[in-house]
């Protein structure tokens, strides 16, 4: 593979797990705000 095609792979992998961060970062405050939610309702079912 030349220089370029490396970079290239490189470049798709970089954002693809930039991508995955932010959404597992997401979900993390997706389900914190529902549980403060939850906590400030009373609770309760």
């Amino acid at each position: 593979m030349d220089e370029k095609s490396l970079q290239d792979i490189k470049r798709k992998q970089r954002s693809r797990n930039i991508a995955l961060a932010i959404a597992i970062f997401a979900l993390v405050g997706l389900f914190y705000v529902m549980s403060i939610v939850r906590m400030s309702s009373g609770g309760g079912s």
